[in-house]
């Protein structure tokens, strides 16, 4: 095969991945990366007893091996563990965010090498070295794609998920560049992903195939497998026939390697609300609105919210049923705000979705494109605009860009691990759970072989 390709991309970002080590990480990356390794985790762990977790747990019982599915005492192949755990890390949809992505780096990612590190018997600083790399590879393939396939209705936590869970993976198996860049090329068959299936078990599923798919495409290089070494830019490849070559950017893609890294430059967005992220300005201002006074929920006659074109297509669920639904909506997330004064894993149980008071509310709720935001242009000023009439006659106006655990408005430490806590203390108690976040933020002094058991 003689491909004619653009840049060399697949070649370059591979080199890239084959060539990253610890010792060039920033500190302000190494950091970060274990922030979002024990994010990540905290997250999962809360998603153990969900029933889109519990169904892919359900299809890999029997089949044992060396690596841990998070929150039990079950052990199954790393392709397996990866397929689990990728799913309950998006399960919640508390996992964090990245703006070059436009989709969730860390939920594909973190689970695939720690399945695969049971294997290998990695050490910490592998680890994090490993899940840099592939965060790295998902969000400056993200720079290049975006938004044309973002918009062509593509679920970017699948189709670049997969191909930064292979170089995470391929990192960690210390493949070269050339079985790297085989790696990365396996991993473009197995992109997908429809964000038609938001709302239901399927798309938390899709950080578990991007997991899985990972996995098996580092292993399938490693193991001598062949494919196109040009696969994301030649004609027929992976920006062809997910964005179209007329419409991509591929120079974005290598554009400050190992100088700009996309993990602190634009950075990762973390979540306090198990909700899509954008609906989370929405609920900040609410829930600060009222927490001042300044929004009286039993007084609201009327809540105009209007936002980016991206926001009105991704939140398609105007009249929730499900909690799974409920996420998706844009209407229930702020009705729970106001109704429950919270918004908190509870609020997304199927029975609250459908309460009377929450039909109620989500009546007085008119969901707009804002006239600023209609392009594909203005996703970069995206903001939320909301206007509240009372009965008394007074009116609330805010208007936010970022939201809370936005790097922006970034969480201190603390804040970090009362979120990991929460998240995964329901199955092994707050303490143990504080240990947990305690190893996981210093998980790069673990010497070989010791992460495997920490989970």
């Amino acid at each position: 095969m003689e491909p004619d390709p653009i840049l060399p991309v697949t070649k370059t970002l591979a080199e890239f991945v084959a060539d990253l080590a610890w010792q060039k990480l920033p500190p302000a990356v190494q950091e970060e990366g274990r922030l979002a390794i024990a994010d990540t985790i905290g997250g999962a762990l809360a998603a153990v007893n969900e029933p889109a977790a519990r169904a892919v747990m359900a299809i890999v019982e029997g089949e044992t091996g060396p690596s841990a599915i998070w929150g039990t005492a079950l052990r199954t192949t790393p392709r397996n563990a990866a397929l689990v755990n990728g799913a309950m890390a998006h399960a919640h949809d508390i996992d964090d965010t990245n703006p070059s992505m436009r989709g969730h780096p860390s939920c594909p990612v973190v689970p695939a090498i720690f399945a695969l590190a049971a294997k290998t018997g990695a050490s910490g600083q592998e680890l994090v070295t490993a899940y840099v790399a592939g965060v790295e590879i998902a969000t400056k393939l993200g720079r290049a794609v975006n938004m044309p396939h973002y918009n062509k209705g593509w679920h970017t936590t699948l189709t670049l998920g997969t191909l930064g869970a292979a170089a995470a993976c391929a990192r960690l198996l210390r493949l070269d560049a050339g079985k790297t860049a085989i790696a990365l090329a396996i991993a473009g068959s197995r992109a997908g992903g429809l964000v038609a299936n938001f709302g239901t078990m399927t798309k938390p599923t899709h950080s578990g195939f991007a997991a899985e798919g990972g996995v098996t495409a580092a292993l399938l290089a490693q193991a001598g497998t062949t494919a196109n070494p040009a696969a994301l830019e030649c004609k027929n490849g992976f920006f062809d026939l997910f964005a179209g070559l007329e419409q991509v950017q591929p120079a974005l893609a290598l554009e400050a390697l190992n100088e700009r890294f996309d993990l602190v430059d634009p950075g990762n967005i973390y979540k306090q609300y198990p909700t899509c992220s954008l609906t989370h300005c929405a609920i900040d201002m609410l829930l600060d609105g009222v927490a001042e006074g300044a929004i009286k929920p039993d007084q609201i006659a009327s809540i105009d919210c209007g936002v980016g074109y991206r926001c009105v297509s991704t939140l398609p669920y105007h009249d929730a049923r499900t909690g799974l639904e409920g996420k998706f909506s844009m209407e229930y997330c702020l009705a729970a705000a106001l109704v429950h004064g919270q918004v908190t894993f509870a609020e997304f149980e199927d029975e609250k979705v459908r309460s009377p008071a929450i039909a109620a509310m989500q009546r007085k709720i008119n969901l707009y494109t804002h006239p600023e935001l209609t392009t594909p242009e203005s996703v970069p000023y995206d903001f939320t605009d909301i206007v509240i009439k009372h009965q008394d006659g007074t009116v609330f106006h805010g208007r936010e860009q970022k939201a809370k655990g936005d790097p922006a408005k970034r969480w201190t430490l603390q804040q970090f691990k009362d979120k990991f806590v929460r998240c995964a203390a329901g199955g092994m108690g707050a303490e143990a759970a504080a240990r947990l976040w305690d190893d996981l933020h210093r998980l790069d002094a673990l010497p070989a072989g010791q992460p495997k058991g920490l989970i």
